[in-house]
């Protein structure tokens, strides 16, 4: 959350009486340096106190602790928001004026500011709240299931909605993350391992688990379910404080007292608003039907885990489960590499269907790819293609290992790169990658892949066009996967060969947005072999309708 500091009164008098001293322009200086400083956010300030942004103990230590992953939504909405004279529907009025367990017995006054959220999120934010309730059918079920096993009352759920809009990938300033927000040292205390290769906070399955233990660990210390949530976000020791500092027996009496304390006892205007907060997502998530959006199609669980090996290539582990890399991925969040942690097994999880076949897979893959690859921090003049030259693996399979689309190196970043043993692996088990469960178009001629081949050239071999060679082996488009031994069926012919962006017979003709990077990748080959062949220098960029020689 945002946060100014206001200067203190001894702060103004001084910087008053330097502006009357001081000569015109030094006057003119000194009074837009402090306007500036007026306006400036308190970067350096802590940035809320929360277990859902975390305890606080650790934020500065855990600010850039993500700095390599690219959220889907930043975590923030206004600590009150101005209410928008609109007055409720018919059908609002119905939904607000619902009770359940955490919503009962509301006072007038408490019942205005909880007023104020319900319409920030069905008036300003209504799109949002669709989204929410899209992103909430793949893992409500489970919120459930595990809410009714441990006992927490199943309203509390919708606190996934408050802190990130049940969005695994969602940060904060902070550093908290993953559907429940966690901070680093509370989801370490509750079990969720963070290193540089995984991230069970970002887990939706072992992090709800997590929150329902912490939350009923809050329950029992304050025996009062809105305090234990406000502790979700103030921290347990806040809450304790403000409340032997005012005598306060519940969460609204403790906001009533709150301005008769000392600062530092305080709550935050972000706390005092979070419970409020979270009455009314539950009194919208009660009636969502008669506020006219559609509720999550809530269907049971349909994946199980299976327990992945040190260093697993996982786009392998998806492809030889029959998954696109996208689906395994919107499965498995936590892992932030196409890469499993090298020093130790990790769960993932695939659809019930897919399970068999993933296990089947893991059990003969036995040492991975990218197993004994390492962090590399990148130099001045280092480029993809001789890094990859060095280490003796393909431009693709390093863009692949990190993440990484085109030549993107910086300075001072933090790459994976294997080890002399680890480039033999990976240049020798490109099967890992390879499809199983093949579907072969009736009439075709079986070819046997052997070791060098590639899909431009076995096309060419045998004078069909790409697209023919893909669709008699129910591939999908850009899918260039071969392993060796894997069986292609070759439909009759139908025309020439076809290559990459339209070609002529073993060359190709760039188009724009094309990169040697993605050429080669494309045609299962090196960006070093590109360079060899056309007399090219790495550092100059292809241009379009260049015409390039394969190999």
């Amino acid at each position: 959350m945002k946060q100014t500091t206001k200067p203190s009164k001894k702060i103004k008098e001084t910087v008053g009486k330097n502006i009357v001293a001081a000569p015109f322009y030094m006057r003119a200086l000194i009074l837009g340096l402090f306007i500036l400083c007026l306006m400036l956010p308190a970067g350096c300030a802590r940035t809320g106190e929360r277990a859902g942004y975390g305890l606080g103990d650790d934020a500065e230590a855990a600010l850039g602790e993500l700095d390599d992953e690219i959220p889907d939504e930043l975590v923030e909405a206004p600590d009150l928001p101005q209410d928008d004279g609109i007055p409720l529907s018919f059908a609002e009025r119905i939904a607000f004026r619902s009770t359940g367990f955490l919503d009962m017995n509301l006072s007038p006054d408490e019942m205005t500011i909880v007023e104020r959220h319900f319409k920030y999120y069905l008036h300003e934010h209504r799109r949002t709240l669709e989204r929410y309730l899209a992103r909430a059918e793949a893992i409500l079920p489970h919120l459930r299931q595990v809410f009714m096993e441990t006992g927490v009352p199943e309203e509390i759920i919708y606190l996934a909605a408050v802190e990130s809009g049940f969005n695994p990938k969602a940060v904060s300033r902070a550093g908290a993350a993953g559907v429940w927000q966690f901070m680093p040292s509370t989801g370490r205390h509750y079990g969720l391992t963070q290193n540089y290769w995984i991230d069970e906070r970002r887990d939706p399955f072992k992090s709800t688990r997590a929150a329902a233990a912490y939350l009923k660990y809050l329950n029992a210390r304050f025996d009062d379910w809105h305090l234990a949530i406000a502790a979700y976000n103030a921290g347990e020791n806040k809450i304790e404080r403000a409340l032997r500092n005012t005598g306060a027996r519940s969460f609204f009496e403790l906001c009533v007292l709150n301005d008769n304390i000392s600062d530092k006892s305080r709550l935050k205007l972000e706390t005092q608003q979070y419970v409020p907060r979270l009455l009314a997502m539950v009194k919208i998530m009660r009636n969502l039907e008669i506020l006219g959006l559609t509720p999550p199609d809530e269907r049971p669980l349909n994946h199980v885990s299976v327990s992945v090996g040190p260093g697993t290539d996982l786009g392998a582990l998806a492809a030889n489960s029959g998954l696109r890399l996208d689906e395994f991925k919107a499965l498995n969040p936590a892992y932030r590499f196409h890469i499993s942690p090298p020093g130790s097994s990790s769960t993932a999880y695939v659809p019930k269907e897919n399970s068999s076949r993933a296990e089947t897979w893991l059990t003969k893959a036995g040492s991975s790819r990218f197993a004994g690859w390492q962090r590399y921090q990148i130099r001045r003049g280092d480029s993809l293609s001789t890094l990859a030259q060095r280490h003796g693996v393909s431009a693709g399979l390093i863009l692949q290992a990190n993440n990484l689309k085109g030549n993107s190196l910086r300075e001072g970043n933090m790459l994976l790169l294997p080890g002399t043993r680890a480039a033999l692996r990976a240049s020798s088990s490109l099967a890992a990658s390879g499809r199983s469960g093949q579907v072969i178009a009736a009439g075709s001629t079986i070819h046997t892949v052997q070791r060098g081949d590639s899909l431009y050239s076995i096309a060419r071999a045998y004078g069909v066009k790409l697209e023919n060679l893909r669709q008699a082996n129910n591939m999908r488009p850009h899918d260039n996967l071969l392993t060796v031994g894997q069986k292609i069926g070759i439909p009759p012919k139908t025309g020439s060969a076809q290559r990459g962006s339209g070609g002529s017979e073993g060359r190709f003709i760039v188009r724009k947005g094309d990169t040697l990077y993605s050429i080669a990748a494309q045609n299962n080959t090196s960006v070093a072999e590109l360079i060899r062949l056309n007399g090219l220098r790495a550092n100059k960029p292809i241009q379009p309708g260049q015409e390039i020689i394969l190999p």
